[in-house]
């Protein structure tokens, strides 16, 4: 039997995912909240690949989400980590005003979306729990973490050049199917703390909550309310008119791509003066070929001259301003694996790139 899922009528919504849940892409009120919540419905097909789990059997499994198993901590739920059936998994536990407020629509969504969706670079979806006001959700466990704890986070390592070029292309290589997929779908959030890792360092794109389907034919965006990402991530056009297509998602990629090179966050208020705006501070030094003046110490004679300017001028192309002139996803893979081959520090030659 199918899954139905139906929105509390007693609670408002904020940011309603409706249009993405209903296959309505192109509304330009689709998340205003003015649509009666009850009569915001989804009914998915019967999927075998999504196994319907009792709070009790999840509550074990996470031992009673006692510290010990804790992971991770994001605005609408905690991560811990759990055993079924010998194996280790993720469980996600929706916050408790979850169900009341947008933590249901991303519980909602991302079983929507990653029922339908299966990539490599795609963390799986193994279950879910709605047991009352219960949310909870069950993934493939990810034993690196994420690239945000690898490169700055409170225990952050030095990630070697040859593992971060493997995990941005992995996580271009999700994106791109994402995004040429048969319903095209906006990732909507993109960040470093969205790209997990596998023990050999692949990575792996984690929650859809936030995604929607792309623009309808003919269209060129989706019209929606701005939430997520911080707005130094966000594209402008999205941060100034709710306009989302997967030109933003490329947007996002490239702060992600900048992260990678520099080794810090883009959006860290700390910073000190002058590097507050990380792309204008970057931008002279890419334009007169300095990258040693921003690249990330911790990767100090790992790559190649050319294969690290290389990269942050890809950077530059996915942060235009105007979405238009910015790359595809399938075109930065293309560029990311080009790069990837340039392995010699001394290597001099200069890549012929469509950008």
């Amino acid at each position: 039997m199918g899954l139905c899922f139906t929105f509390p009528s007693s609670s408002p919504d904020p940011s309603s995912s409706s249009s993405s849940i209903n296959g309505r892409g192109n509304d330009d009120d689709d998340d205003d909240g003015s649509q009666p919540q009850q009569q915001q419905q989804l009914i998915t097909s019967p999927s075998p690949k999504l196994v319907e789990f009792s709070f009790r059997e999840l509550k074990s499994a996470a031992k009673n989400f006692k510290l010990e198993t804790f992971m991770d901590e994001g605005a609408s739920g905690i991560v811990y980590k759990g055993w079924l059936n010998g194996m280790v998994v993720a469980i996600k536990r929706m916050k408790p005003d979850s169900f009341h407020f947008r933590g249901f629509q991303i519980w909602q969504t991302e079983i929507y979306f990653q029922e339908r969706l299966s990539h490599p670079n795609l963390v799986k979806l193994l279950g879910y729990c709605w047991d009352e006001d219960k949310l909870l959700l069950v993934y493939e466990f990810m034993p690196k973490g994420s690239l945000k704890n690898h490169l700055f986070g409170r225990y952050s390592s030095a990630l070697s050049w040859n593992n971060r070029i493997k995990i941005i292309i992995g996580a271009a290589r999700g994106l791109a199917f994402l995004h040429t997929s048969e319903k095209q779908v906006i990732f909507r959030n993109f960040s470093s703390s969205k790209i997990l890792l596998d023990k050999n360092y692949n990575a792996k794109i984690s929650n859809f909550g936030l995604a929607k389907l792309g623009p309808s034919e003919g269209e060129s965006h989706v019209s929606t309310m701005v939430i997520g990402s911080c707005s130094f991530y966000s594209a402008p056009e999205y941060m100034t008119t709710g306009h989302l297509s997967v030109k933003s998602d490329v947007y996002n990629f490239g702060m992600v791509l900048l992260e990678m090179l520099i080794g810090m966050s883009t959006i860290d208020a700390k910073r000190k003066s002058g590097q507050q705006n990380v792309v204008d501070w970057v931008k002279p030094y890419i334009d007169n070929k300095m990258v040693k003046a921003f690249m990330d110490d911790r990767i100090e004679g790992q790559y190649s001259f050319w294969a690290a300017l290389r990269a942050a001028e890809l950077t530059l192309k996915c942060l235009e301003h105007d979405p238009v002139n910015r790359p595809s996803m399938i075109d930065v893979v293309e560029a990311l694996e080009a790069i990837e081959a340039i392995q010699e520090p001394q290597y001099k030659q200069v890549l012929t790139s469509k950008f």
